[in-house]
């Protein structure tokens, strides 16, 4: 079985280097809005856009150009990737069109925002030095061992720090799936008020974790730095000290929350074999919700979460079960399977039927674990995706 996994490094360059990638990923910015202005161009005149291979035979001739010709120093894979890019974000445009989502139209890149570049082949690794086409060697922090075959490689600025992030493709035996035993199963339910209520084992042991609430503790820093960097003159120096402190402390959160996505779900990974988690319509929740409510959704991390569970549980052969994001799981009954309305002001769940009083979280992890089992143990069998009718999948 192949897996993909990337491995990202702090870069350790010079000046020089410094300069060199930052041409690079100008060089990149400059070629995608280029193309994409010239897209934009050829559709409002004739209804059709040329394609990546129309424009990636353009790239000799604005080498030969007088205005383009410091194009010549910037390697060729990096002009095409740009365009490659491009590319791609018109097909992701055109399949959510049709899908009736929103389109979200390719925007045009910004100087500053999100520089960076990629090699799809000609990078060496060398203990802890790399080297890029036509920049050099450059050292790196080496944190851990790179394994598998290097695929692609991606220089990217964060701040005012560079890194280099490698994704690999590792030849793995395909693992023996795990057994079905319930002894080993845990229902997830995420909130806000806890970060995690989960139900494990048939006894239906339940756990609560709280919700570390990153964003709450940096609130006051971020909005004093974001006085300061709007009092400041644009394109200033004083500008660009604001936005490197902003942004570093922006990349500290987003750590923040990477950390402890992949601590927690490494530590559920070695202790469960059984998964049973709710499908989540993150972005609808963000759209519907108030500013407040919506900034600590954001600042959960529900979907780095569960995205770590699934690609771990695929690695290791174990199971998990998703339920569709319809599912009224905190409106049945985790004792006789009544099913009631309940508003989310509504903590406790008093079941009207039995007389069952719980807490509403509790409850939900319960039925989510429930519901999980049963398309294992029943209809799984039949149907290796679960029940289709009931919304559950099982990936």
């Amino acid at each position: 079985m192949i897996i993909k996994r990337a491995y990202k490094f702090k870069l350790k360059p010079n000046q020089e280097h410094t300069t060199k990638c930052l041409q690079f990923a100008g060089a990149g910015r400059y070629i995608f809005n280029r193309g994409l202005a010239e897209r934009q161009k050829a559709y409002e005149a004739t209804g059709t856009s040329p394609r990546y291979f129309d424009q990636n035979k353009e790239i000799t001739q604005l080498k030969e150009q007088s205005e383009t010709a410091w194009l010549k120093d910037i390697h060729s894979q990096v002009l095409q990737q740009s365009l490659k890019d491009l590319d791609r974000a018109f097909n992701h445009f055109f399949r959510r069109a049709k899908q009736g989502r929103k389109p979200g139209y390719p925007r045009f890149k910004k100087k500053g925002q999100g520089e960076s570049f990629r090699f799809p082949q000609g990078v060496k690794v060398e203990d802890d030095k790399v080297y890029i086409p036509k920049i050099g060697w450059i050292k790196f922090y080496k944190s851990r061992e790179i394994e598998g075959t290097i695929k692609e490689t991606t220089i990217l600025q964060e701040g005012n720090a560079w890194y280099v992030s490698f994704s690999c493709e590792i030849d793995i035996p395909s693992p023996t799936p795990a057994p079905i035993n319930e002894e080993k199963a845990i229902g997830i339910d995420v909130g806000l008020t806890r970060f995690a209520t989960t139900a494990a084992t048939v006894q239906n042991n339940i756990q609560h974790i709280e919700n570390p609430r990153f964003l709450n503790k940096y609130l006051s820093r971020l909005r004093y730095l974001s006085r300061q960097l709007s009092k400041t003159v644009k394109r200033s120096q004083n500008s660009l000290k604001a936005r490197l402190k902003l942004s570093k402390l922006h990349r500290r959160l987003k750590n923040l929350r990477n950390d402890f996505v992949q601590k927690l779900s490494t530590e559920m990974i070695k202790n469960h074999d059984i998964f049973c988690i709710e499908s989540l319509d993150i972005t609808t929740l963000l759209q519907n919700s108030p500013k407040a409510l919506a900034r600590s959704i954001s600042d959960a991390g529900w979907r780095s979460f569960l995205h770590c569970l699934k690609y771990k549980a695929k690695e290791l052969g174990k199971h998990l079960v998703e339920v569709g994001k319809y599912f009224p799981s905190s409106q049945i009954c985790s004792h006789c399977d009544a099913q009631q309305k309940m508003p989310l002001w509504v903590r406790e769940y008093n079941c009207q039927r039995c007389g069952l009083q719980i807490d509403r979280d509790d409850n939900s992890a319960i039925v989510l674990k429930a519901a999980g089992m049963s398309v294992l143990k029943a209809c799984g069998a039949a149907l290796p995706k679960g029940s289709w009718e009931a919304g559950i999948l099982r990936l």
